[in-house]
């Protein structure tokens, strides 16, 4: 099918969204205050700013026609972005939530996990339409990271303490010294999802002012 100049251009907006939405998000900063087991906490790096910009951004590239199996993908992750901009809006308010509600947004997390592997997918199979060959190997590199780093482990994680929390019990992990090391191992796949993004967003518009005779530098890459 292909994907024409003009959708190209379109996918250019929402990557750059993406990423500096999916910044905020990483990015926190809060202050709280509680009392009687209630209260509010704000976040200077607001994620439910981020998850807007995320939110309108995935809702654009899903306005592309690429296949079946694209427009799909994209339904499940606007479902899945506009529920994580309602968690993110009340993550500002600390209240004491019934125990369905906590298992309900464990499987949130775990949809979430799952969206942002089918998201990278999503944007192979664009950048494979679009020709653009350095960023569909890219993306297929994002999503074999995120799979084996945070979809498998976590999909455990989140699915097992749903359960647990459905049946009254708990469980707690401690992994010391040894949790620290292992920050900088599950920030990988997210720095590559950004750089996928930063690299499709210039490819992209490398390929546009190519097409337009034009050569103009990008302002906002962070490749």
């Amino acid at each position: 099918m292909g994907i024409s100049q003009d959708d190209l251009q379109r996918t250019i907006l929402p990557l750059r969204l993406i990423f500096w939405g999916g910044l905020l998000c990483v990015l926190d900063f809060w202050i709280s205050a509680t009392s009687n087991g209630s209260g509010w906490r704000f976040d200077f790096l607001n994620d439910f700013v981020g998850m807007l910009m995320i939110t309108w951004a995935v809702f654009r590239l899903s306005t592309i026609s690429v296949h079946d199996r694209y427009r799909k993908s994209m339904l499940f992750i606007k479902i899945v972005a506009t529920l994580c901009c309602v968690d993110a809006f009340f993550e500002h308010f600390i209240i004491d939530l019934p125990m369905p509600i906590y298992v309900l947004f464990m499987l949130l997390g775990l949809s979430a996990m799952i969206a942002i592997v089918m998201f990278c997918v999503s944007m192979n199979w664009l950048s494979a339409e679009a020709g653009l060959q350095r960023s569909q190997k890219s993306w297929m590199v994002s999503t074999a990271l995120f799979v084996v780093f945070y979809l498998i482990p976590l999909g455990l994680f989140y699915s097992l303490s749903a359960v647990l929390l459905l049946t009254g019990n708990s469980f707690n992990i401690d992994l010391g010294i040894g949790g620290i090391a292992l920050i900088p191992v599950f920030l990988i796949p997210v720095v590559h999802l950004f750089v996928s993004t930063s690299r499709m967003k210039t490819e992209g518009l490398k390929r546009v002012e190519e097409s337009d005779g034009v050569s103009e530098p990008d302002a906002f890459s962070a490749s």
